[in-house]
């Protein structure tokens, strides 16, 4: 059989232990020599701790601290533009999405204007290829700045004080 823990052979000690627990320490106490020197240690230790008394200075003082404690409401105060870094973000979002909008129409030719000279087709699709490929990349990249920038000013921030005002 395994030994008891400390824990339950204080709860034998109490008188406090299951009738399966006291099952077992009787079985354990007549056939192990070595839960049996354990049990001694630990009964003894038991009976110290009983005798102990406590020392008053050191009652007195933690009942001193106990009362004298005042317990406030701790409010974090927030900076007055992080209130409204929410409304920021969003409108930097707005204004880049719009610009670049406006930017694409105006690009766009209206015309169309062609001159005659003599084509590269491996030329053409390799550059529109490497223009398309670089436009993608380079969104995504910005994409995910902004997601990191947002994530660490106003996110974390939030978490952070909703932890402090629950915890």
């Amino acid at each position: 059989m395994k030994m008891l823990t400390d824990e339950q052979i204080f709860d034998i000690l109490d008188g406090i232990a299951t009738s399966e627990m006291q099952h077992q320490h009787s079985y354990l106490l007549t056939n192990s020599l070595e839960y049996t020197a354990y049990f001694q240690e630990i009964e003894a230790l038991h009976v110290d701790l009983a005798e102990m008394t406590l020392e008053k200075p050191s009652a007195q003082f933690t009942e001193n601290i106990l009362t004298n404690i005042q317990f406030e409401n701790q409010t974090v105060k927030k900076k007055s533009w992080s209130s409204r870094l929410t409304y920021i973000f969003v409108g930097v979002m707005t204004s880049v999405f719009i610009g670049t909008i406006i930017f694409t129409l105006l690009y766009l030719p209206t015309t169309k204007t062609t001159i005659d000279a003599p084509t590269n087709h491996w030329f053409e699709m390799t550059n529109t290829f490497l223009t398309d490929t670089f436009v993608k990349i380079a969104i995504l990249a910005n994409l995910v700045i902004l997601l990191v920038i947002f994530d660490r000013k106003v996110l974390k921030p939030y978490f952070n004080h909703r932890k402090m005002r629950l915890g």
